[in-house]
């Protein structure tokens, strides 16, 4: 399959962008990343150049093979650059909905008509505004943070989407190591994010009325359910659980009774402060004056040590 493709674009080149481009490279794919400024692709390289440095320590790949893969990434601040004789096109754009519009009327204007053209979006029902001449070769293809690590990517089909497009996608995902859910059509936030909300709404209400801390809250999630969660998911849990057990509990509303307009507070007290997480050094959390680079380079760590582990458990 990589035989038949030359290149990957890459629109866009922050937070998932980057992470995107480094997959496909990694994979010994010519990258093409734009973005609009020399600022956001400079930071780019210095994440991207992070990952690949915890990658090497964790024996994922050689410390010799990351200047072969950082010069398989060609950045330019042209998206007709980026563009030209691309065959798979990934716009990683901020979920805007004019901004995505010209960015797909570009990529149709520029990209070879073989060319399939793909949206990160995570909430944005593309297929309902995104105008092009080959409506049959877009679709979504939504990956996950870190995407180079992470191997989950939702890819989405279009009412008027080719199934072999979205087939041929999932394919090249899995060639580079993916593991990609094939949705049948469109559901704003698909699996994890859906799922990601309704966590959020009971995490800033727990904190938000000072149950109990960041860190606490945390280790209770970390330790009783994302442990069982990696081994039995969130459906067949409930099967261990019982079915007449959880139907009961159901009901008789058992459960805890969380507003489900829960609106938060103490997020928009900390974004007002300039506490903005990660990238400015503090968030729910303080990360001690560390960059950016280095807390990155911490997590991609844990998860790749993470990830070995649950392939062990896989086999």
């Amino acid at each position: 399959m990589k035989e038949g493709i030359k290149k990957i674009a890459v629109i866009g080149a922050g937070t998932m962008g980057h992470g995107i481009a480094q997959s496909f490279a990694q994979a010994g794919y010519q990258v093409s990343l734009m973005s609009r400024t020399q600022k956001t692709l400079d930071r780019a390289v210095s994440l991207i150049e992070s990952s690949l440095s915890a990658m090497a320590e964790e024996g994922v790949v050689t410390h010799g093979s990351i200047p072969v893969i950082m010069r398989k990434i060609h950045l330019t601040t042209s998206i007709e650059e980026a563009a030209q004789d691309a065959d798979i096109a990934f716009e990683t754009m901020a979920e805007d909905k004019e901004a995505k519009k010209e960015v797909f009327a570009q990529l149709d204007k520029y990209c070879p008509p073989r060319t399939l053209l793909a949206s990160n979006t995570t909430y944005l029902n593309i297929f309902d505004f995104v105008e092009t001449s080959r409506p049959d070769k877009v679709l979504i293809a939504h990956w996950y943070a870190p995407p180079q690590i992470i191997p989950l990517v939702d890819v989405v089909k279009g009412p008027r989407t080719e199934m072999a497009n979205v087939e041929w996608m999932a394919d090249i995902l899995r060639n580079i190591d993916k593991k990609p859910a094939v949705f049948k059509k469109y559901v704003p936030g698909y699996v994890v994010t859906r799922l990601q909300i309704a966590f959020q709404r009971e995490v800033f209400y727990l904190l938000d009325n000072d149950f109990l801390s960041p860190e606490e809250l945390d280790e209770a999630a970390k330790w009783g359910l994302a442990m069982r969660m990696m081994v039995v998911g969130i459906v067949q849990r409930i099967d261990f659980g019982g079915l007449d057990l959880t139907a009961r509990n159901l009901e008789k509303s058992l459960f805890p009774p969380t507003p489900l307009e829960y609106k938060p507070t103490k997020i928009f007290e900390l974004v007002k402060q300039g506490c903005l997480g990660v990238k400015t050094g503090k968030g729910f959390f303080d990360y001690q004056g560390r960059s950016e680079a280095e807390v990155c380079k911490e997590r991609d760590v844990k998860l790749i040590r993470m990830f070995k582990v649950l392939k062990m458990i896989g086999d």
